[in-house]
């Protein structure tokens, strides 16, 4: 093979466009194989490396995409860029858009990929325009500094690309931000990938604003991270308009097989390209595989020729690439294959409900020793090394798989990562854990504890070398544990001594007493004398029974240290009713000196403590901000940061309604005592009053000038009082809505309000670190209670009117009496501040919710901790106690809501939902079934029952997001369609996977079945819809008629099977039995995306969802014209249903809710 090297330093090659940032990678440019051909012709194909604009003459069939993107670039400033992985999106920009932009002149351009610290990568790929004289060391630093001055606003991103374009007055910059998607599957730290999206997406904002176009950010990021973008709304609403990189058809894969080979004069053997053509199909992520095939076919050209035999010896498109894969590894060394298989486990990142990614990993996460091996892969061009700077002015070496397409095709790395997948899974933990701890300055209290040091070492010792880079973190955890242990050898040392000594001052006292009782019987002769020995005696003797009881007590405490350690030992080798033993002897102790929690025995009791939750609701999309329960203890309302409140059932844990309305994030929620009422407060400024009943609106009252963070109803369900971060308490009518006084007196946000049982009293809690106290009839401030150190967060008044808690910032919980004002006592045991406080109606019980993730059960009375709950992953921001005082709710920033038992914390169930956001439902139509399948990201269908709410049954098989599900007539078959680019058929009574049909090029998001159950309609991605036999899974025909720039977003058939209606842009109405003739056009939906579509039972009324929000009513009878439009969703209407009888619509859209309308008058339900 001849070979030549192409040069890796941009200074080397004059000609090459300079993009800053950008390394152009070190490529072999191939020859050919055969013997005897010398020709020294490159190879123009370019195997797993993306096009660039050295090669970009090469780079052929995406010439339409790319005249799109270059008119974007006069018109917009942000231009997102969505494909399937493989479709090519880095070689559109790089290979297409770059040269074009640059043949126009008067661009310079810069990249960067998010990588795990995004910051850093932005800074990096902007100092080279910002500071262009710097040397790489200066450029260096200079990075770090600007990526710190975006973190804390210090310099807004706006000024640095007003200095970049004061350099460069006459150029315009290009952006790049290339795989946008590893903001999500390397950047672990949600905060930080929030922030870096709101800085980005704001200063383009402002840009457009301002109609500048002198920066243009382009992103390139995975179709399949859209789940993961519309959980984030500030992203999802910019990438409404966003620009996806379709398909290619028949003419362009031609182009990208034959043009290149052409400009090099080399042929094509008669057939060969339609064999190709034939075997990579239209799967956007072939195009890898088929680059990949035609670079070793090249290899094995015969002079200027391509033949079917060389075609066959590399295995064909499928082929190609993992036989050279399995080849390359075949000829590795038995030690060597062992290090590759570590190697690669290293290089992939594990999918969390996506598929795996590539990782780069750095030459000490591999270990130095290892690095022989990596360059030898790079050789054979199954990785790609690069050397970059970092954070700390040093350069390193890195690594990465050279393109998915590996991870996705050779089967021996997807074996070993289906071994390797929860050690994986566990390490990209362990290293945020390590990087927290690094950021802390090594701070000893980031180590790991208890049971996590405990799993650190066992796998330490297991796999020794694939945790070379995470040595150091694990073995300073054992250091310190040990030296906690030694500490408590000492102190047991000292409780023997104490022993020893309280005896001795014991016996002492004994003899001595004795000796005076002796004394005093010699006779009255000598009592004045004997008094005075006695009274001294007895001085002495006090003073040695308080010096022995403080060293018993001081013995004791270091008994219960002794205790917790040696339950953590118990737990080490799994005994755990033996640990469980020693650390109540540990908490006996405890309780009974009064004392502070030992950080150990915190953490150990953190681990075995009996409390669990009774069940979880998931559903909030977001974190949940406030929840509350009912009088009647039946029904909870939460309130979330996803601008939603749901309405649960407490004892099903089915929900029951989502209120939607609010403009911003729900921060309080509470219901009336009478049950019918709920109140909410928002971000929005506003407090919003709805039926409990029927989920209405009842009031919205405004006055408050910021967000309402506190709302209260008084007992006789007549007064609502709210509490602001306008410093203000406002007292509203709940039945009017009407605003009948504001209190003043704070001097900081109010954070929370409760109102006295009779209806008196109301008190406030504030982050000005007082609690206040007010009469509810005239607004005058009664009291003021001072007392904590910190923020006020919540305040809660007992059921008789007598006391109040409190919960604060400073991690305490404060008892008061309401009446005086004095502070009766300070719960401590919180290891964070205190979010949240609720009394029981029996007013026993407190129960708190904390930022430490736990909640705790006290009792009111003595102050003493009854138990810790815990199983929330994130903050626990608000908790509330059902009105039998038997059941606790708590809301958290994992997004679920928990039910427990109060008395027993025993753990009893846990309900499950979708984990990711529903994309398509059904509703049976057979009457008896009464069943609702639904569809969602999280790859499942899920079978429920219509009436109660219950989950049935889960349906696993797809390997992508279910984005459109049908249930047939007669209420036995399901069939779903996927990203995957399968539709399944199941038995819905059994869940049992029937048949899969395959053959479509993009994701069956819309289908439907007929009537009779045996026709299934699909789209099939090109603006063709397909029709199939449902029984035998046989292609019966394909219907054309609509813009093939795209997809059919939703299709219908009709009851009788003769008439099924499409839509993309437009709506198609198309007669089955006469399939040639011209579908009729519904007219009303104009430039707008039709994004579901459903046909009614009669055939006579079609209803359509826009990506507007709306939905559509049309008689099919006058199809001229729309009968209705139904407006009520935030989002696009993904998914439609007319029930049976034709008189019900139900929808479901992006914006996470579900509708119910009526049909014939068009209201919401």
């Amino acid at each position: 093979m001849n070979s030549v090297n192409s040069a890796n330093d941009i200074s080397i090659n004059q000609s090459r466009t300079v993009i800053y940032n950008y390394h152009y990678e070190k490529q072999t440019i191939t020859t050919s194989t055969e013997e005897n051909i010398d020709d020294n012709l490159p190879c123009p194909y370019q195997g797993l490396y993306h096009f660039n604009p050295e090669n970009s003459e090469y780079f052929f069939g995406r010439e339409i995409f790319i005249e799109e993107l270059y008119q974007y670039t006069e018109t917009r400033n942000f231009i997102p860029v969505l494909g399937a992985s493989g479709s090519g999106k880095s070689s559109v920009i790089l290979a297409g858009l770059v040269p074009k932009l640059v043949k126009a002149g008067h661009w310079q351009f810069t990249h960067f990929r998010p990588g795990t610290d995004p910051f850093y990568a932005l800074a990096q790929s902007l100092v080279p325009l910002y500071e262009p004289n710097l040397d790489r060391t200066d450029s260096i630093a200079q990075a770090r500094k600007l990526s710190g001055y975006f973190q804390d606003n210090t310099v807004p991103l706006s000024d640095v690309f007003a200095t970049i374009q004061h350099n460069n007055p006459n150029y315009r910059t290009l952006l790049i931000a290339d795989q946008f998607e590893e903001l999500y599957t390397l950047c672990n730290d949600e905060a930080t990938r929030h922030k870096f999206l709101d800085i980005l997406l704001q200063t383009f904002q402002t840009f457009s604003e301002q109609s500048s176009l002198s920066t243009v950010l382009v992103t390139t990021m995975r179709a399949d991270f859209l789940g993961n973008v519309l959980a984030y709304p500030p992203l999802a609403d910019v990438l409404r308009q966003d620009v996806k990189i379709r398909s290619m058809n028949v003419e362009e894969l031609r182009d990208v097989i034959e043009k290149p080979a052409q400009k090099l004069k080399v042929n094509f053997e008669a057939g060969l390209v339609e064999r190709i053509l034939d075997d990579v199909g239209k799967q956007p992520g072939n195009l890898p595989l088929l680059e990949f095939a035609l670079t070793e076919l090249w290899k094995r050209r015969q002079g200027r020729q391509l033949t079917h035999k060389a075609y066959e010896e590399i295995g064909e498109v499928s082929g190609a690439l993992t036989g050279y894969a399995d080849d390359k590894f075949s000829k590795l060394k038995p030690e060597e294959k062992e290090r590759v298989r570590r190697i690669f486990i290293q290089l992939v990142q594990p999918g969390a409900g996506t598929e795996d990614t590539r990782r780069i990993a750095t030459k000490t996460d591999l270990n130095e020793s290892n690095w022989d091996l990596v360059k030898q892969l790079a050789d054979a061009r199954l990785v790609v090394t690069s050397r970059g700077g970092t954070e700390n002015n040093t350069e390193q070496e890195t690594v990465e798989v050279v393109h998915e397409a590996l991870i996705r095709n050779w089967g021996q790395l997807r074996e070993w990562m289906e071994v390797d997948r929860e050690f994986r899974s566990w390490q990209e933990q362990l290293r945020s854990a390590k990087k927290q701890w690094e950021e802390n300055n090594q701070d000893k209290g980031s180590l790991l504890r208890g049971a996590a040091l405990l799993k650190a070492e066992e796998k330490l010792q297991e796999r020794p070398e694939d945790l070379e880079a995470e040595r150091q973190f694990i073995e300073e955890s054992i250091e310190e544990r040990d030296r906690r242990i030694q500490a408590e050898a000492e102190q047991k040392q000292q409780l023997d001594q104490a022993r020893e000594e309280a005896l001795a001052a014991s016996q002492a006292r004994e003899a001595q007493q004795k000796q005076a009782n002796k004394k005093l019987r010699i006779g009255a002769i000598f009592l004045g004398v004997v008094s005075i020995v006695a009274i001294g005696a007895a001085i002495w003797a006090r003073n040695q029974t308080v010096r022995a009881e403080n060293q018993t007590k001081q013995a004791q405490l270091n008994l219960a240290d002794s205790h917790a350690r040696t339950s953590m030992a118990l737990l080490r080798d799994a005994k755990n009713l033996d640990a469980f033993v020693e650390a109540i002897r540990a908490g006996k102790i405890l309780q009974k000196y009064k004392a502070k929690d030992p950080q150990v025995l915190g953490a150990l009791l953190g681990n075995i403590q009996e409390g669990r939750e009774r069940n979880r609701l998931l559903g909030h999309d977001d974190l949940v901000n406030s929840v509350s329960i009912s009088n009647d203890g039946k029904t909870i309302v939460s309130g979330s940061f996803d601008k939603t409140i749901k309405v649960w059932n407490l004892e099903t844990g089915e929900l029951i309604h989502t209120l939607t309305g609010h403009d911003e994030r729900v921060l309080s929620v509470n219901i009336s005592n009478d049950g019918k009422t709920i109140v909410s407060g928002s971000d929005d400024k506003t407090i919003k009053v709805w039926n409990l009943e029927t989920g209405k609106l009842i009031h919205i009252l405004t006055g408050h000038d910021s967000p309402v963070d506190g709302v209260s109803i008084s007992n006789d369900s007549k007064t609502i009082v709210s509490g602001s971060w306008d410093n203000t308490i406002k007292v509203w009518n709940l039945e009017t809505g009407e605003l009948i006084r504001t209190l003043t007196g704070h001097d900081e946000y109010v954070s929370s309000v409760s109102i006295s049982n009779d209806g008196k009293t109301i008190v406030s809690g504030s982050w000005d670190n007082t609690i206040k106290v007010w009469n509810l009839e005239t607004g005058a401030e009664i009291r003021t209670l001072t007392g904590h150190d910190d923020l006020v967060n919540s305040v809660s008044i007992s059921n008789d009117g007598k006391t109040i808690v409190s919960g604060s910032h400073d991690n305490t919980i404060k008892v008061w009496n309401l009446e005086t004002g004095a502070e009766i006592r300070t719960l401590t045991g919180h290891d964070d501040l205190v979010n949240s406080v609720s009394i029981s109606n029996d007013g026993k019980t407190i129960v708190s919710g904390s930022h430490d993730n736990t909640i705790k059960v006290w009792n009111l009375e003595t102050g003493e901790l009854i138990r810790t709950l815990t199983g929330h992953d994130e903050f626990v921001y608000s908790v509330s106690i059902s009105n039998d005082s038997k059941t606790i709710v708590s809301g958290s920033w994992d997004n679920t809501i928990k039910v427990w038992n109060l008395e027993t914390g025993a753990d009893l169930r846990t309900l499950k939902g979708h984990d990711d956001f529903v994309s398509s439902l059904s509703i049976s139509k057979d009457g008896k079934t009464k069943t609702i399948v639904s569809g969602s990201f999280d790859n499942t269908i899920k079978v429920w029952n219509l009436e109660t709410g219950a989950e049935l049954r889960t349906l696993t098989g797809h390997d992508a997001p279910v984005d459109s599900v049908s249930i047939s007539n007669d209420g036995k078959t399901i069939v779903s369609g996927s990203l995957d680019n399968t539709i399944k058929v199941w038995n819905l009574e059994t869940g049992d996977e029937i048949r899969t049909l395959t053959g479509h090029y993009n994701s069956g998001r819309s289908l439907s079945i007929s009537n009779d159950g045996n026709t299934i309609i699909s789209d099939h991605g090109d603006g063709t819809i397909k029709v199939w036999n449902l029984k035998t899974g046989e292609l019966i025909r394909t219907l054309t008629g609509h813009d093939d720039s795209g997809r059919n977003f939703s299709i219908s058939i009709s009851n009788d099977g003769k008439t099924i209606v499409s839509s993309n842009f437009d709506i198609k109405v198309w007669n089955l039995e006469t399939p040639d003739t011209e579908p009729l056009t519904l007219k009303g939906r104009n430039d707008d995306l039709v994004r579901s579509i459903s046909i009614s039972n009669d055939g006579k009324t079609i209803v359509s969802g826009g990506e507007d929000g709306t939905i559509k009513v049309w008689n099919l009878e006058t199809p001229d014209a729309e009968l209705l439009t139904l407006k009520g969703h935030d989002y696009y209407v993904s998914s439609l249903s007319i029930s049976n009888d034709s008189k019900t619509i139900v929808s479901g859209s992006l914006d996470n809710t579900i509708k119910v309308w009526n049909l014939e008058t068009g209201e919401l339900i």
